[in-house]
């Protein structure tokens, strides 16, 4: 009974400090003020709760020792049977199996006792891991720790062999990082494989691994080397860079810096300049796609917080691509274009081994608008569209005759800013 209610002034004190930080790091100012609320009405209802289910369980001690009914020990139950499903685009369709309590236990764990809206799909005991898939996650447990790593499969990159192993990329804030899990055997190797092919659509960057052109394997596994591979348009030879690995880098803003739009105009005075024949061509790019990320930060900080959008490509189809239209769906600003000298601006025509920051901005959230900022671009080689946040709504559609992954994909944590890198190939 002195449990529960420690346990629920704890709750209550430790609301007061969690509740107004959390709101304001995903809504501003107004999450703020709404945390602040909730964590005062927690603060005065949990500790009274605490008490409640305190005396509820004195009473029921008393009433057991002092009854004559004899007490018949429940039987636990047994967790509900395990259906594997028979791919992931027909999640309703299953196979009907012998119970399973390694199954169904698995199942337990995506389903969160059934508390949860996911699908279990199947899993894969390996020497190291149970590995699981559900419809929304992917899931392996350390089978000594029991630590779980859990990731969403948009978050997945690909997926393929690496010396006898299976080895999962994913987009991460810092670029793409790769995860690898020892197979001992072929077979569970197969099952492993077949495991991930279920929800290979949902993927970041697939392709069939039986692409006619060796270079092709850049998209089924170069997208942390892309330095490597020679690419359609790309004069240089580039230094050994990562998309997304300077995010870590804190810029200040210079003083000539007064608003947004001398931002976006200093950026485009230096990209403007840039061409392929640099072997820094992409490190720099990057560089610069994360200034403008890191400025807007503190152009706009405090109540007057934005969400905003970094959107690149490079064209490495060694043809000019026509950028038919870009826009805001969702958003507080024109969609900004700063390209590289290798843009034909009254076209719009983008020549092999050039490449374009695109940028826009949200509104200030208030109560009567969230402030998101969702992306559209359309060319003819691809489409896409691009949210400030992990979400399924965002994919990049490549058009007949063309290829289109994901170099970058990184997110603040807070739901802040959203930075993407796509690479536009021939197939």
């Amino acid at each position: 009974a002195g449990v529960s209610v420690v346990r629920g002034v704890k709750s209550g004190a430790m609301g007061i400090v969690e509740q107004p930080t959390m709101y304001a790091s995903k809504h501003g100012p107004v999450g703020f003020v709404k945390g602040v609320g909730k964590a005062l009405v927690g603060a005065i209802v949990k500790p009274v709760v605490g008490v409640g289910d305190a005396a509820v369980l004195v009473m029921n001690h008393v009433s057991e020792v002092t009854s004559d009914k004899t007490v018949i020990p429940r039987i636990p139950k047994r967790l509900r049977r395990a259906l594997p499903r028979l791919s992931g685009e027909r999640p309703h369709c299953v196979q009907l199996v012998p119970f399973n309590e390694r199954a169904a236990k698995a199942q337990k764990i995506v389903t969160g006792g059934e508390s949860l809206d996911d699908i279990y799909l199947g899993h894969v005991n390996i020497s190291t891991h149970l590995v699981i898939a559900s419809d929304q996650f992917l899931w392996a447990i350390d089978r000594d720790t029991r630590e779980p790593w859990c990731v969403s499969w948009e978050e997945i990159s690909h997926f393929g062999m690496a010396d006898k192993a299976m080895q999962i990329t994913v987009f991460s804030h810092t670029g793409v990082k790769s995860r690898i899990f020892n197979v001992d055997s072929a077979v569970k190797f197969a099952e492993l494989y077949q495991l991930l092919s279920m929800q290979v659509n949902k993927m970041g960057n697939y392709c069939p691994s039986d692409a006619a052109e060796p270079d092709k394997s850049i998209f089924n596994g170069g997208y942390g080397n892309i330095w490597k591979y020679q690419i359609a348009g790309i004069k240089a030879k580039q230094v050994t860079h990562i998309f997304g690995s300077c995010n870590r880098t804190r810029i200040r803003l210079g003083a000539a810096v007064k608003d947004e739009i001398d931002v976006i105009e200093q950026c485009f005075e230096r990209v403007k300049i840039l061409g392929s024949e640099l072997p820094m061509f992409f490190k720099t790019l990057d560089e610069e796609a994360w200034h403008l990320i890191c400025s807007w930060g503190q152009v706009f900080s405090g109540l007057s917080s934005r969400r905003c959008i970094s959107a690149s490509i490079i064209n490495g189809t060694g043809v000019p691509i026509q950028i038919k239209s870009t826009k805001l769906v969702e958003g507080g600003s024109p969609c900004y274009t700063i390209p590289t000298k290798e843009y034909d601006t009254e076209q719009g025509i983008l020549y092999p081994g050039g490449a374009i920051i695109f940028f826009g901005w949200g509104v200030v959230p208030s109560l009567l608008q969230v402030g998101n900022v969702f992306m559209n671009i359309e060319t003819n080689a691809f489409v896409s569209d691009l949210s400030d946040r992990k979400s399924r709504s965002t994919f990049a559609m490549p058009l007949p005759g063309y290829q289109v992954g994901f170099l970058e994909k990184s997110y603040d944590d807070s739901g802040w800013w959203a930075k993407y890198w796509l690479l536009i190939r021939k197939s």
